[in-house]
């Protein structure tokens, strides 16, 4: 598949969901339509488990680290074992699927990959589940508002500094190193070829 038929694609599946998430805020529909390309290639299906991850969540989940970000230990506990408030957890009072909801928080879902432990950023407002990420719809508006976050964050202007933005994405840093070198540059390309479509 081309780059244009990649694109045209996306459109012809998400376009009315993305021009539904952009509405509301200064990210354009561009920059959702090629982060979608570079993250799933347009399937919504698409995930990937990361063992650092996990292993980082581990360490909070045990104590030996405060938190993983802004997730903080009582935000995992709650989370693993379905209870709000933070009991003492002991192997026999943990949920039968309760490793499986730690491998799915240290996933990353759907259109635009997004790491499913975002679920319980406070922003986010604890959802019930890493489920919620595979809803195009709901997906579609976290992306963007995570988008917003890096811009507010990192004083970006998200109408014009796409190169930044997919290095936030990719990074979590604007001045940060992508894994596939062409990232960056594929994504503005897939950005041309969204603005020229029909």
């Amino acid at each position: 598949m081309t780059e244009t038929e990649l694109m045209q694609s996306i459109k012809t599946n998400y376009g009315a969901a993305i021009t539904a998430a952009c509405q509301s805020s200064a990210v354009p529909p561009a920059f959702v339509a090629a982060l979608i390309a570079g993250e799933s290639g347009g399937n919504p299906d698409a995930k990937r488990f990361e063992s650092g991850v996990l292993h980082a969540l581990w360490e909070v989940l045990l104590g030996r680290k405060t938190a993983y970000g802004s997730i903080s230990r009582s935000d995992l506990v709650a989370y693993v074992t379905r209870i709000s408030s933070a009991p003492r957890v002991s192997p026999d009072t943990l949920p039968a699927d309760a490793f499986q909801r730690v491998d799915g928080l240290a996933t990353s879902w759907g259109l635009t990959q997004i790491m499913g432990y975002h679920i319980l950023e406070k922003a986010v407002g604890h959802a019930a589940d890493v489920s919620i990420l595979k809803d195009t719809n709901t997906h579609l508006a976290m992306a963007t508002g995570m988008v917003e976050g890096f811009a507010k964050e990192f004083h970006i202007d998200e109408r014009i500094q796409f190169e930044k933005l997919f290095r936030c994405w990719n990074t979590g840093r604007p001045d940060g190193k992508t894994l596939d070198p062409m990232y960056v540059n594929k994504g503005m390309l897939r950005i041309s070829i969204w603005v020229t479509q029909p």
